[in-house]
């Protein structure tokens, strides 16, 4: 998934990303890792920065036991 981002993040850092689902009619929270990061100058002191990040697993929503997905 790649990603634009206001701030630069490392290599192989670990963050969590809430996504809308549409068969649950609720948002996902997942984990990702960033495989890769692009700066995107977008003025002459500002930059964004383009992400690529691999996800690693979904989290159990909250009040739902590991057990019951």
């Amino acid at each position: 998934m790649l990603l634009l981002l206001p701030e630069e993040v490392n290599k192989q850092q670990v963050f969590e990303i809430q996504v809308p689902s549409e068969a649950r009619k609720e948002q996902i929270t997942k984990l990702g890792e960033v495989c890769w990061s692009r700066p995107i100058p977008v003025s002459a002191r500002v930059n964004m920065y383009l992400v690529g990040i691999r996800f690693l697993f979904e989290l159990p929503a909250p009040g739902q036991s590991p057990q019951s997905q």
